[in-house]
């Protein structure tokens, strides 16, 4: 009888253990991209997509959506809230639920966007190699979280909280990349450019003043003209064209597999004219620089 008491106050002890582990590792790297570290908070925070960018990767897809990224500071909100309850010998339902479930949501979007790094994109070898512990253990610790909530009792609530994150990410993500995959880069070549500039002329202009350099641009079709700094071709045939000054800023441009054969003739300093849809620029203060992207890009012309 003694034993049985005192392993219920262990158990009822334990939400404040993984809510403290849940809050501290949400801070801490979870994936390491190209050598750019990436910590569970840079989803709230906006700086997911530019790490994202920084190393070739694609942007934000759904740049409007971004105020709902803000939703996952309930996470060590949530965690905060959990370890003050338990002092307090209060009911920690359903706080540690959400905040594990919402955990969870967030662990199984950094590991599908990683895979896609390696797979799509060719940053890093695998998926595991990205991985930090952090994210393993901000994993467990919300899975820790969902089983000793009290006063639920009942193992099936729990199971379906445990689930219900992973299964809403996955599906969500699979949306997206659905919808990117349908977006027609035919109309490229049939639109008549808004704006023909020069590259690192349009650098500058967006260092100047990216909110107004953006609002001007965003969602434009633009002719670019400049030297190749940088041509990468991906593993699935995909291409990256880049144009970079002298701060290290650069303007890049994504081609898809069907323009593949004109752009592997491009080589580095080489003159080049693109044309492409802006998303806008993208300040990384990781590495201290500008980024502008494109996407449905074709090759005019090169010298």
């Amino acid at each position: 009888m003694t034993t049985d008491i005192s392993n219920n106050k262990f158990n009822k002890w334990l939400p404040l253990f993984f809510g403290v582990v849940l809050a501290v590792s949400f801070f801490l790297p979870w994936v390491s991209w190209a050598d750019v570290k990436v910590n569970g908070a840079a989803m709230s925070t906006g700086d997911f997509f530019k790490a994202s960018v920084a190393v070739s990767g694609p942007e934000n897809p759904f740049p409007k959506l971004s105020f709902t990224f803000y939703f996952f500071w309930l996470i060590p909100v949530l965690a905060a809230l959990t370890v003050l309850f338990v002092l307090q010998k209060k009911k920690v339902v359903p706080f540690v639920f959400i905040a594990g479930a919402l955990s969870l949501a967030l662990v199984t979007v950094y590991f599908l966007f990683s895979k896609t790094l390696a797979t799509d994109f060719s940053v890093g070898k695998n998926v595991s190699g990205m991985l930090k512990p952090a994210i393993y253990i901000h994993a467990v610790a919300a899975a820790g979280l969902i089983f000793t909530a009290f006063p639920v009792k009942s193992i099936a609530p729990k199971i379906i909280w445990l689930v219900i994150g992973p299964i809403f990410a996955y599906s969500g993500y699979k949306l997206g990349e659905k919808f990117i995959m349908s977006e027609t880069f035919t109309t490229t070549e049939k639109v008549k450019a808004d704006y023909n500039v020069d590259a690192f002329a349009l650098i500058k202009e967006f260092m100047s003043n990216d909110t107004v350099t953006n609002k001007k641009y965003r969602e434009k079709m633009l002719a670019v003209n400049g030297i190749a700094s940088a041509v990468e071709i991906k593993a699935d045939s995909t291409s990256i064209i880049k144009f970079a000054d002298s701060t290290g800023s650069y303007v890049i441009f994504s081609f898809e597999k069907k323009q593949f054969d004109k752009v592997k003739q491009i080589k580095e300093g080489d003159t080049v004219s693109l044309k492409g849809v802006c998303s806008g620029s993208i300040f990384s203060e990781i590495l201290g620089m500008t980024v502008i992207s494109f996407k449905r890009a074709i090759l005019i012309t090169t010298k």
